[in-house]
């Protein structure tokens, strides 16, 4: 007979007693993962509703078409959702109030954020979902007189276009920069770089790509990298609200290791790249 004993940090499943048969031990392993998988599912079902926000008009990640939520990020959150047990939906939101949900509202699952010094000890995180570097990109046209990966102080002069309230502008300001020019979707910034309203688009790679290609344009074609962000985070994070029980978070980062170690979670990047 199986027992499952659950603690907040550490889940386990174990045969009852100390002495067991060479046969239990040969299927043991076996069992190990969906066994594993089931005691992670009880605490959820245990903790209440649960909010999932994913900001809205982030393309490959989250974003909506006909009325239904799509994308790299989203389709995690579901596969997760439904090996978990749950009945909970995504929602998309402007990234603001995404923010706002998660520092504030107990029980909200974050969908995507980068995991930044400032936000380490007001989230938990679950586990990074998506690996993308913050750029700042230009027409290729320009190439010729822009420095490409140089430092950082190199691009101070230029008019540079950044989302409003974006981690990116944040170490922007930070770092003296004064000549920015906020926009509030990725395709309002890459308008105002075709434009030339702006000369650098400080961007998400994979988003700005994925929104130039739904414009109808190529990116390889038309944006070459100026300058990579190294310091800032290299991906998007997963986490939930202070206030979320621990078991919850646990089950949630045990269920993403899984997927990405048996190659569900590959195969997701694989259709939405298509």
């Amino acid at each position: 007979m199986l027992q499952c004993k659950i603690r907040l940090s550490d889940f386990t499943c174990r045969p009852e007693g100390n002495n067991y048969s060479k046969e239990m031990k040969r299927i043991l392993p076996a069992l190990s993962i969906p066994l594993l998988m089931l005691c992670s599912a009880l605490p959820v079902a245990q903790a209440g509703t649960l909010t999932i926000a994913c900001e809205d008009n982030l393309p490959p990640f989250s974003s909506e078409t006909g009325g239904q939520p799509h994308g790299i990020v989203v389709d995690v959150v579901q596969l997760i959702i439904r090996q978990l047990g749950l009945s909970e939906t995504v929602h998309l939101y402007p990234w603001n109030r995404v923010l706002t949900m998660g520092l504030n509202q107990p029980n909200t699952l974050v969908c995507a954020m980068a995991r930044t010094p400032e936000r380490e000890d007001r989230f938990q995180w679950v586990g990074e979902v998506i690996h993308s570097p913050p750029v700042l990109l230009m027409l290729t046209e320009n190439g010729g007189r822009i420095p490409r990966n140089g430092k950082l102080a190199d691009y101070q002069n230029y008019a540079i276009g950044v989302l409003h309230g974006s981690y990116q502008e944040k170490y922007l300001l930070e770092h003296g920069f004064t000549h920015l020019e906020v926009f509030s979707s990725y395709r309002e910034g890459y308008q105002m770089l075709r434009a030339k309203r702006i000369t650098l688009w400080a961007a998400n790679q994979l988003t700005a790509y994925s929104t130039v290609q739904q414009m109808h344009d190529q990116p390889g074609q038309v944006l070459q990298t100026a300058f990579v962000f190294k310091q800032l985070p290299q991906g998007m994070s997963m986490a939930f609200s202070l206030g979320t029980p621990a078991s919850t978070v646990e089950a949630f980062r045990q269920a993403l290791e899984q997927i990405k170690r048996d190659g569900r979670y590959q195969q997701i990047l694989k259709q939405n790249s298509e």
